[in-house]
């Protein structure tokens, strides 16, 4: 029988990497159970020790997060997604494979030949987080607990970088805003940070020394956690449960995005204060105000309207002027 190509890359895996990983593989062959060397606890504590060796790879521990985070996944998509694209790498990628394998940390599901986390899996991975999160909280560092999910030690740097490519500051201010924004982080003694609170601290700011045009591009788009929990408390009051709550909560941020960051200030203003009206401002932006239509189709094809307009299905072909001139106003209305 003919093996697929990860079959066929998972068994020369092993030849493929540092010398470190490569003795750790020959250390796997050890029988579990060896009296001479302790029974049942030798093996157990084996069997520890080879977990953390497969925690010890960055690759490996990549590889747990992504099938943590997009579920079952084949061969190909996995190796894509974990940054194996060469086909020089493809031995690397299988020998970190077979380790996960070989340690229950990944499962194969053979009927669907995809790719999924274990529970125990999950457990080391967990493990792996929460080592990492104490290690830079014991160093008395600060840490930041970005709005991706993981946590990572503090680097003004990167404020620096967010100020310019979101904001659009110039090096020199953006340098100054973030000089200043780490003095207060710093007087405040704050050791647990988080991605919004910082946000918040920049935007404050930024509007002490008069830069609300810079504030606005870098303002966070959301909903009080007040407001969340009203929504969450009163689903039973929304239209199609979970689907309709992230609806109306996806509408409320593009709403603010189109009244903050798209829309003229005098617009914006006129429209809260009712002196014009934009309906559905959630989904306004989205709309296209141009919509371009090949007349030269029309007349040879006419148009399948699909449903979409109650008193015409189809509008025919037209050659003559007459004809055309009669298409415009249905085409406008379904159009509209």
């Amino acid at each position: 029988m003919k093996q697929t190509e990860e079959e066929l890359d998972l068994d020369v895996g092993a030849d493929i990497d540092n010398d470190s990983e490569l003795g750790m593989d020959l250390d796997d062959d050890v029988d579990e159970f060896d009296p001479k060397r302790g029974g049942i606890l030798q093996s157990t504590s084996k069997r520890v020790r080879m977990i953390f060796s497969v925690m010890a790879s960055p690759n490996r521990i990549d590889i747990l997060r992504i099938l943590n985070s997009k579920g079952p996944l084949t061969y190909s998509e996995l190796k894509s997604l974990a940054g194996f694209k060469s086909k020089k790498e493809s031995g690397k990628f299988a020998y970190h494979l077979r380790k996960l394998l070989r340690q229950s940390l990944v499962a194969l599901n053979k009927s669907e030949r995809r790719y999924t986390i274990t529970n125990l899996g999950k457990l080391v991975l967990s493990l792996a987080r929460q080592i990492e999160e104490r290690s830079i909280i014991e160093s008395g560092k600060m840490y930041v607990r970005t709005s991706s999910e993981s946590i990572e030690e503090f680097n003004s740097h990167k404020i620096i970088q967010s100020l310019v490519r979101e904001g659009s500051l110039p090096l020199e201010l953006a340098q100054k805003i973030t000089e200043e924004v780490e003095n207060r982080i710093y007087k405040y003694q704050t050791t647990y940070l988080t991605g919004a609170l910082i946000r918040e601290m920049v935007n404050s700011v930024l509007l002490e020394h008069g830069h609300e045009e810079y504030r606005n591009k870098l303002a966070r788009l959301g909903l009080p956690v007040y407001d969340v929990q009203e929504m969450i408390s009163n689903l039973d009051d929304v239209d199609n449960g979970a689907e309709g709550l992230l609806f109306n909560a996806g509408q409320k941020v593009f709403a603010e995005r189109l009244l903050t960051n798209v829309l003229p200030k005098d617009v914006a203003d006129s429209h809260l204060s009712g002196d014009l009206h934009i309906s559905n401002p959630g989904v306004w932006s989205m709309i296209p105000d141009t919509i371009f239509v090949n007349i030269k189709e029309l007349i040879e094809d006419g148009v399948d309207l699909g449903g979409k307009y109650l008193d015409v299905s189809r509008i025919s072909t037209s050659k003559q002027l007459d004809k055309i001139n009669t298409s415009f106003p249905v085409v406008l209305a379904a159009l509209a």
